[in-house]
Formats: structure tokens, C-alpha cells, sequence
């Protein structure tokens, strides 16, 4: 194993949006406050569980900052209410992002604003680091939703296993490193019979470590469709990877076969030629007129099967 194989994986997430949220087109109106319309109806929409007691100045520089991170904005509904007959009040989950790397939950204002006030629960996550709008945080990480950059699995924190989550995180990374070598490997492929056989030994290992994975995954909910999607992607790259490796062995058998009889050939032709050399040789010496027309055959032979050889082992030399 190498010692890229060995390294310990550091998990790294980033805020996210949950995969059932809808876009809409907002307008910020105050420090708690959006508003929007939908179908003739005023539209106004408030982050739950969030309150704002601060001074007008506090207010603007709120304002200023929502202005830059909520250019989209995605709702989680939880509840509206008819106020009146052309507008309406939704209770939702507000999530806005600037650029789409990244999503703000307004529920973390409080993080970032002590103008705020809203319950904010951290969640254990020994060995792993969140980015967010309001921060990065290790070790223990805001409750909210999140996505792995490494597998595209987007989870809730706290119900997530995330230890789960950093084992595929790792296994890819290995899968990943393995490949290179794999790419490295083929072009030395006079030298790689050992390197070949080692690393089959690891695609076997990994190939059991991702069914116990499999199975594990396949209990987990909606958030791991992503990691099973790209545990698939992994087994059929690993089957490509081992197609062509029995293909690189097979066609190396073949050439060796090829060789062992040109090289054959070439010694009876040889042996031929030394005994008709050393008939001619008598027949001269004993006077005898005209030269046996066999021997043209032969020599004719001879050397296509001579031209032939050196052709055959110049392109061998230049693949």
C-alpha cells in the first residue's frame, strides 16, 4: 500500500440547500422579512424561529450583507397563512446563496450577527471541517444541510452517519490513486507483471471493502442515492481496468509465441543453408558443371523469411 493509500482522509463539507426546496425570485425587506409574488398574491416570507432586535445602523449593515449573499433563494414551506385577500404569509426555511458554490441557512444569522436571535444547534463531527457564509467550523458543525465535494452526496446534519459519509470519501480518494498507478503501470509494460499482480491484490481488497459498503448504504435514505451512484461508477471502472490488463497479458503471450517460432524458422533455414553451402562447396571441388536450381528456391526462401524476421522485430522495437 502506498503511502498516498495511507493517508488519513480529511473530510471537508460545504453548506448546502436540501434537494426538495423550491427557487423563487425574492426581494429582502427587512432583517427577517422577503417578499415575492406568486399568482396575483403578495408574498410574504419569513425565516422560523429567527428574531431581530437590533439598531437601525445594525439593520443596514444586515440589509447590505443580505443583498450580497442572497442573489437565488430557495424556501422550505412549512407553513402559510391568508392575510388578507391578495397576500400571504409562508413560515419556511430561507436558504440564499451569491454564487451557488455555497448556501447560507438563515437560521445561522445569529453566528454572524449578535443583532439576532435564534436557537442554532452544533452537531459532533470528530475529523471534519464545514465551510459556510458565516464561517468554517471543525470538529463540531452547525445542524443544517451540507454537501461532500468528494462524492456529491448531499446530507442533513445531525441524522447523517458521517462516519459513513468519510469512508467513501476515503475510498474514492484510494480508487482515485489507484488508477494513476494504473495509468503509470501500462507504459512500462515489460516491467509490470509483479506491479500488475499487487495491484489486482488491491482491487480485490477494495472490491470487498466497497460490497460491505453497498450494503451499508443501501440502508441509508434519500441523501445516499449519490453514494451508491458513484460506488457503480467505481466497480465499472475497476472491470475496464482488469479487461485491459488481461488484454495487455494476452497480447503479450502472443508476441512471445510469435518470436519463439520466427526464431525457430530462422535456425532450420540456417542449418539448410550451411548443408547446401557445403554440397556446392563439394561439387566445385569435384568439377561438376550447373548448380542444382533448388538452391535459388532456397536461398530465395531464406531470405524473405530473413526479411520478414528483421521487419517483424522493428515494429515490435517501435511500439
Amino acid at each position: 500500500m502506498t503511502p498516498l493509500l495511507l493517508a488519513v482522509y480529511a473530510v471537508a463539507y460545504v453548506s448546502w440547500v436540501p434537494p426538495h426546496v423550491m427557487l423563487v425570485q425574492v426581494y429582502p425587506m427587512n432583517a427577517t422579512h422577503f417578499t415575492t409574488y406568486v399568482n396575483n398574491t403578495t408574498v410574504y416570507i419569513v425565516q422560523a424561529n429567527l428574531s431581530f432586535y437590533g439598531s437601525p445602523a445594525e439593520e443596514q449593515a444586515v440589509m447590505q450583507y443580505l443583498y450580497s449573499q442572497c442573489r437565488y433563494v430557495a424556501v422550505d414551506v412549512l407553513n402559510a397563512t391568508q392575510i388578507s385577500e391578495a397576500e400571504q404569509l409562508w413560515l419556511a426555511d430561507v436558504y440564499c446563496t451569491a454564487d451557488g458554490s455555497m448556501w447560507l441557512w438563515l437560521r445561522w444569522l445569529p453566528l454572524r450577527f449578535t443583532a439576532y436571535s435564534g436557537y442554532v444547534q452544533f452537531a459532533n463531527a470528530t475529523n471534519a471541517t464545514a465551510t459556510t457564509p458565516v464561517g468554517t467550523f471543525a470538529g463540531y458543525i452547525p445542524a443544517g444541510w451540507y454537501l461532500d465535494p468528494a462524492t456529491k452526496a448531499v446530507f442533513k446534519i445531525p441524522e447523517a452517519n458521517l462516519t459513513l459519509l468519510a469512508h467513501v470519501a476515503s475510498l474514492s480518494a484510494q480508487l482515485k490513486a489507484l488508477k494513476a498507478e494504473l495509468d503509470k503501470s501500462r507504459a512500462e509494460a515489460n516491467q509490470t507483471a509483479p506491479l500488475i499482480a499487487r495491484l489486482e491484490a488491491q482491487l480485490t481488497a477494495l472490491e470487498t471493502q466497497r460490497r460491505a459498503l453497498e450494503e451499508a448504504l443501501r440502508q441509508r435514505e434519500s441523501e445516499v442515492t449519490a453514494l451508491q451512484a458513484n460506488l457503480r461508477a467505481a466497480q465499472a471502472e475497476n472491470d475496464r481496468l482488469r479487461a485491459q490488463l488481461a488484454q495487455l497479458k494476452a497480447e503479450n503471450d502472443q508476441l512471445k509465441a510469435k518470436l519463439a517460432s520466427m526464431n525457430q524458422t530462422l535456425a532450420g533455414l540456417n542449418d539448410q543453408l550451411t548443408s547446401l553451402k557445403a554440397q556446392l562447396a563439394a561439387q566445385l571441388s569435384s568439377g561438376e558443371e550447373g548448380v542444382n536450381p533448388l538452391m535459388y528456391v532456397l536461398f530465395a526462401a531464406l531470405a524473405g523469411v530473413i526479411a520478414a524476421f528483421f521487419i517483424y522485430r522493428k515494429k515490435k522495437a517501435e511500439e
